[in-house]
């Protein structure tokens, strides 16, 4: 990939690229529907969570839900045909769906959380209950959670570039907590929390192209959510890598795609064999 050689500068997401962990939203689920008026059905909303994460529903990761009218479309053509959970077909206008009730992008396992939190009216309050309880079980080793140290070691070898930036949805100080227990911190020249993406993210690569003086295709998106992390850098014109182990109904292509962190790892490595050693005069 010859493209690699212009890269200057790589963001990097949190959550699903520098850890992977397939089994958190079992417990997420279980904090939100395990009693209570949806206690009953927490069984049938996992065996629902495991066939869209799987390719086996008839939506999944890609595909956009619309709590007001309680329907899915595929991709963001606004002409998508609305289906039903069931994937039967419904007619929505979409002026009938409140404009306060905003419609989610299923890009990885915690926004198909969020969804099923959205579909059954779960307040915020209990959904960022849950949320920290779910990231302080993970750091305790209580799911399948584990430290990538080779991807770790990969990113720290990036000495050839002129940043590595990671930006978290995550606010202080619960970001900082769960990096620091990641022990990387010290990985990254900037760390921006409250990153507030998709629009921070095109806001921050902008803030980049000005500050340092770099043309669009020198910087390089590397995430799991492909609306938070990636569109906004491809349309000003930079590149990206999707990391993400489930099947996808995502139209885009993006230039690499990845399903591990090894693989993630590697491409790191690659990326820094591909850059000249500077030479200081």
């Amino acid at each position: 990939m010859d493209w690699m050689e212009d890269i200057e500068v790589v963001l990097f997401d949190l959550d699903g690229t520098l850890y992977q962990d397939k089994t958190f939203y079992k417990r997420y689920l279980e904090l939100l529907f395990g009693q209570g008026e949806h206690g009953g059905r927490l069984n049938e909303f996992l065996a629902d969570m495991d066939a869209l994460l799987e390719g086996r529903h008839t939506s999944g990761i890609g595909d956009w839900y619309h709590p007001g009218s309680d329907t899915w479309t595929r991709g963001t053509d606004p002409a998508s045909v609305y289906r039903d959970w069931l994937g039967e077909e419904k007619v929505v206008s979409p002026h009938s769906q409140p404009v306060e009730i905003a419609s989610i992008y299923a890009g990885d396992a915690w926004s198909l959380c969020g969804i099923f939190a959205a579909k059954y009216g779960v307040k915020a309050e209990q959904r960022q209950q849950a949320f920290q309880q779910v990231r302080k079980e993970m750091l305790q080793g209580a799911s399948s959670f584990e430290r990538h140290h080779g991807l770790y070691e990969a990113i720290g070898n990036l000495n050839r570039l002129r940043k590595r930036i990671l930006l978290t949805n995550s606010p202080e100080p619960s970001g900082r907590e769960f990096i620091t227990a990641l022990a990387c911190m010290e990985l990254f020249d900037d760390i921006v929390y409250g990153a507030e993406k998709p629009v921070g993210m095109e806001h921050y690569m902008s803030a980049l192209l000005a500050n340092e003086g770099l043309r669009p295709e020198q910087i390089l998106s590397i995430g799991d959510h492909a609306w938070n992390d990636l569109y906004p850098v491809r349309k000003l014109g930079g590149r990206t890598v999707w990391v993400s182990p489930y099947p996808s109904s995502e139209p885009q292509q993006w230039d690499v795609r990845l399903s591990t962190l090894d693989e993630l790892a590697a491409l790191l490595v690659d990326l820094q064999n591909t850059k000249p050693i500077k030479r200081v005069v």
